[in-house]
């Protein structure tokens, strides 16, 4: 095992990492893809010194008494008002990671930021901004109140945010579920066959934007929104509730793809064909 204690700017590179865990309050983390050994620097200390150890494969960054029961499970701001010099500790962390390499980040205020990475990706914050780019495998994001930020990802998506909004431009889901209470959901991304898309908001916007060829089984149900579809699905419902469903695309594969609101405006749109995929500006 391999430990150091960071107070002062510090850039290490290290062998024999096939994991990744980073932990902190404010600050910046930054992770991106590398061919060659794994590398990390910490600048921008302020407060308590960061903890890296180096153990089995597993590279963590963290404050000794923020452990992974601490943070991870601990993400509301007023659970970690208690924390010792709580609003005085911040870092910014970069580091260079195999495409491969398993990542878990936690923060408090921290942005995130990773891009090309492949492998399972978990990422927790409380007020954070998070940024993905060119990302595949599973990604999992958790946010209290920060926003999300995805372009061509692959493979499969969950978000679960209180007010924290989730855009998604561009790449191919298998799965993707998004569920917030006051959060938007703006996707524009292709659906793989028998993918599974299902969204879920409280009062927050839908917009949803799929390739015009896509092929799914879709259900669009709403209590008092306005719900809107470029595609042809029978509406029906009563004063209480809006459905929209039907198949859309004449593929063998179909995928499934669910959406659910209580008050907040819903709509299904249509990507042209050779338009190229961008955030939708809401519903």
């Amino acid at each position: 095992m391999a430990r150091w204690t960071i107070d002062r700017p510090t850039t290490q590179t290290i062998d024999g990492i096939v994991a990744l865990r980073v932990r902190i309050l404010g600050g910046q983390v930054n992770i991106i893809p590398t061919d060659d050994p794994v590398t990390f620097e910490v600048t921008d200390i302020v407060g308590e010194p960061l903890l890296a150890i180096q153990e089995a494969g597993i590279l963590t960054i963290h404050y000794e008494d923020l452990t992974g029961s601490g943070l991870l499970e601990r993400l509301r701001p007023v659970q970690l008002g208690g924390y010792k010099q709580m609003r005085r500790r911040s870092a910014t962390v970069n580091l260079r990671v195999p495409r491969d390499c398993p990542v878990e980040v936690a923060t408090m205020s921290a942005p995130i930021v990773v891009a090309g990475v492949g492998s399972r990706t978990r990422l927790k914050t409380a007020s954070g901004e998070i940024t993905l780019d060119g990302t595949g495998g599973e990604t999992d994001v958790n946010t209290v109140s920060g926003n999300a930020s995805l372009r061509g990802v692959e493979g499969g998506l969950t978000f679960n945010s209180v007010s924290g909004q989730l855009a998604v431009a561009g790449g191919r889901v298998a799965s993707l579920s998004a569920k917030t209470v006051s959060g938007s959901v703006l996707a524009d991304t292709d659906v793989a066959p028998a993918g599974r898309v299902r969204l879920n908001t409280v009062s927050g916007e839908i917009a949803l934007r799929v390739p015009a060829d896509t092929s799914a089984s879709v259900e669009i149900r709403t209590a008092t929104a306005t719900v809107d579809s470029d595609f042809g699905l029978e509406r029906s419902g009563g004063r209480a509730r809006t459905v929209l469903s039907g198949r859309i695309g004449g593929g063998v594969d179909p995928a499934t793809i669910t959406i659910n609101s209580a008050s907040g405006r819903t709509a299904l749109l249509r990507r042209a064909p050779e338009t190229p995929a961008a955030i939708p500006e809401g519903a």
